[in-house]
């Protein structure tokens, strides 16, 4: 095999690795493989839909008012503090509650203990219809907002994003297995 630094010997036999003019196709094959990467990604798709909200409008969540009444709406399996934050005046208490097929990632505040906001919920199981429309082992409405869901592929993610929050569903064999609303606590 010769070495990068000798000449070619023109008298020689060709070397298939160095002097093949396959070589020259190796940018246009990264090319090609580059433009095929959207088409790999299809199934994962994001809409804009105006009223998505995690705590009001068709698409929110049905959640008790006060965190007392929250940790009461199904049997607890867990709760756990994730982390705390100190603003001075009062504590912002970041848990995770969890039930069977549900978890909630909620904070509280020391300055208003029976309220919280949901940062986070993941629906697991038919048995929790607390998102809208929205049901686990169930199929899409046929619309959300102004997105046709019939034209969603049968096995994908797909996230519908309002001005602050996000739901995500995926799909498996047209029908949700996972709900996660992703939330901004004011």
């Amino acid at each position: 095999m010769r070495r990068w630094d000798q000449p070619v010997d023109p008298a020689g036999p060709p070397d298939l690795c160095q002097d093949s003019p396959l070589v020259n196709f190796r940018p246009i094959v990264a090319v090609l493989c580059l433009a095929a990467l959207p088409a790999w990604g299809r199934g994962d798709t994001s809409h804009f839909v105006d009223k998505i909200s995690c705590d009001s409008g068709p698409y929110g969540l049905r959640l008790p008012e006060t965190y007392d009444a929250l940790r009461k709406i199904g049997p607890l399996k867990g709760e756990k503090l994730l982390r705390e934050q100190d603003f001075g005046d009062y504590r912002a208490r970041y848990r995770e509650i969890l039930f069977n097929g549900l978890r909630l990632v909620v904070v509280t505040y020391s300055n208003d203990p029976g309220n919280y906001k949901v940062v986070s919920a993941e629906i697991r199981s038919p048995h929790w219809k607390i998102a809208g429309p929205f049901r686990q082992g169930a199929a899409l409405p046929p619309r959300v907002g102004d997105v046709d869901t019939k034209s969603i592929r049968s096995s994908s993610t797909v996230e519908f994003s309002g001005d602050a929050d996000t739901v995500r569903v995926r799909l498996v064999g047209r029908r949700a297995s996972v709900l996660t609303y992703l939330c901004l606590p004011d």
